[in-house]
C-alpha cells in the first residue's frame, strides 16, 4: 500500500537528471514562445492568441516526455506490456513511440491537459506573463496607443471563425491523414491545441458573467431560501448544510487536482483499459421509434458524417472515462495515500520557500528580495516539479499493478469445496 512512496523515491533516484532536462527544457520553450506571442500582441491580440497554444503544447510535451522517461522503472506497466496485453498502447515497445502513437497521444491529451490548465489557474498565469511582457514591449510615446488591445479577445466573428476554422481542419487533417504528407501530424496537434485555448480563453472571460446570471436565477435564490428556512428551524441542520458545503469545497481542491494528474498519466501510458465500445442505449417507446425511423430516413452521407463526428467526440473522452475507471479500481485507501503524499509535496514548497528566508536571514526589499524571490521560487519548483512527476507514475503503476491482479484472480481456475 505504502509502496507508492517507496516507488517515487526509486523513480526519483534513477532518472533525475533526464526529468530535470526535461522540465527545464519545457520551461524555456514555453518562455520564449510567450515573448513572441508577446511581441504579436502589440499590435494583434488575436494573432497573439493563436500562438499562445504552442506554450502549453511545451509544457504538455515536456509532462509527456517525462512520464515516458519513467515507463522503464514501472515493474506493472512492464509486466502488462511485456505479456502483450491489450490494455496498453505499443509506446512501450523498445523500438520506442511511432509518429503515429505520438500524434493520438497528443491529439488525446491535449483536451484534459487544457481543461485542467485552465482549472487550476495555469492558464491565468501564462496571460499575466504575456500581457506584462506584451505592455512592457510597447512604446509608451507612440501616437496610438495599443495597450488596451493587448487581452482584448471577445467573442466576434473573428475569433469564432478561428475557432471554428481550426477544430473543421484537425477534423479533416485526421480523417484524410493516410492521404498527406508526413509533417500533417504536427498541424493536426497546433489546430486542436488552437480550438481548445480560443474556447477556454474565453469561457474564462465571460465566466464572471455567466456566475451572475447563474446568481440570478429563481433555483438560485431558492436553495438560499431553503439554507435560511433550515437554519432558522433547526440550527443543527444549518450548521450540517455549511459543514457539507465546507468539506465539498476542501475535498474538491485536495483530491481532484492529483486525480486530474493521474488521468492524464492514463492517457499517456496506453490510456489504460482496454474496453468495449461505448454504446448509447435508448430505451424502446414510440418517440424512440420515431426517431429511429426519421433517422432512417436521412441520405446515407449525411448518417456516415454524423457517424465520424459521434465516433470523433467518443474518441476524445474515452482514454479518459478508462484512465478514471482504472483509478477508481485501484481501492480508496491507496489512492487516499497517493492524494496525501501529493498534498504534502505541494505544501513542502511552501515550507522549502519559509525554511530558505529563515536561513537567508533580513535582506533590503528592493535591493535584494525584489531580484532573489523569484529565482528562489523557481529552483524549488525545479527541485520539486520531478518528484511530482515520479509520485504520479508510481501511483498510476500501482493502479495497473491492481489491473493485473485482478486479471490474474478472474483467470485462475476455482477450486472445489470439500466436504
Amino acid at each position: 500500500m505504502f509502496s507508492i512512496v517507496t516507488s517515487t523515491l526509486r523513480l526519483a533516484a534513477s532518472r533525475w537528471p533526464v526529468l530535470l532536462a526535461l522540465y527545464l527544457a519545457g520551461w524555456l520553450a514555453r518562455y520564449l514562445v510567450i515573448e513572441v506571442a508577446a511581441v504579436a500582441g502589440t499590435t494583434d491580440a488575436l494573432a497573439a492568441f493563436l500562438i499562445m497554444p504552442v506554450a502549453i503544447l511545451t509544457r504538455l510535451a515536456s509532462f509527456i516526455g517525462m512520464f515516458l522517461v519513467l515507463r522503464a522503472g514501472m515493474p506493472a506497466f512492464g509486466e502488462l506490456a511485456a505479456n502483450g496485453d491489450d490494455a496498453i498502447d505499443r509506446t512501450g515497445d523498445s523500438a520506442g513511440p511511432s509518429r503515429r502513437n505520438i500524434q493520438d497521444l497528443f491529439l488525446a491529451s491535449i483536451l484534459p491537459f487544457f481543461a485542467f490548465y485552465a482549472a487550476w489557474q495555469f492558464l491565468q498565469e501564462d496571460t499575466l506573463q504575456y500581457a506584462a511582457s506584451a505592455l512592457a514591449k510597447i512604446n509608451p510615446f507612440a501616437d496610438v496607443d495599443t495597450s488596451a488591445g493587448v487581452l482584448n479577445l471577445q467573442l466576434s466573428w473573428a475569433s469564432a471563425a478561428a475557432i471554428a476554422v481550426a477544430f473543421t481542419g484537425r477534423y479533416l487533417l485526421k480523417r484524410y491523414s493516410a492521404r498527406l504528407p508526413r509533417w500533417t501530424p504536427i498541424l493536426t496537434v497546433y489546430l486542436e491545441a488552437v480550438w481548445v485555448y480560443l474556447t477556454l480563453f474565453l469561457i474564462s472571460n465571460y465566466r464572471a458573467d455567466l456566475a451572475s446570471w447563474v446568481a440570478s436565477r429563481a433555483a438560485t435564490h431558492w436553495v438560499a431560501d431553503l439554507r435560511g428556512t433550515l437554519g432558522e428551524f433547526f440550527a443543527p441542520l444549518g450548521l450540517a448544510w455549511d459543514a457539507v458545503a465546507w468539506a465539498i469545497g476542501e475535498a474538491g481542491a485536495l483530491v481532484l487536482l492529483p486525480v486530474a494528474w493521474l488521468a492524464l498519466a492514463g492517457i499517456v501510458y496506453g490510456r489504460a483499459l482496454s474496453s468495449t465500445p461505448l454504446v448509447l442505449r435508448v430505451p424502446q417507446s414510440r418517440y424512440a421509434d420515431r426517431v429511429r425511423t426519421g433517422y432512417a430516413r436521412v441520405p446515407a452521407a449525411v448518417s456516415r458524417r454524423v457517424a465520424d463526428v459521434g465516433s470523433d467526440f467518443v474518441s476524445r473522452w474515452k482514454p479518459l472515462a478508462n484512465a478514471l475507471t482504472l483509478i477508481w479500481r485501484a481501492g480508496v485507501v491507496p489512492m487516499g495515500i497517493f492524494v496525501l503524499a501529493y498534498t504534502v509535496l505541494e505544501a513542502s514548497g511552501a515550507w522549502l520557500s519559509f525554511g530558505a528566508t529563515r536561513l537567508i536571514g533580513a535582506h533590503d526589499l528592493e535591493t535584494w528580495w525584489m531580484n532573489v524571490d523569484g529565482v528562489l521560487n523557481f529552483g524549488i519548483e525545479v527541485l520539486l516539479e520531478p518528484l511530482r512527476i515520479c509520485l504520479i507514475a508510481a501511483g498510476y503503476d500501482y493502479c495497473l499493478r491492481r489491473l493485473g491482479e485482478r486479471r490474474l484472480a478472474a483467470a485462475a481456475p476455482a477450486v472445489p469445496a470439500t466436504a
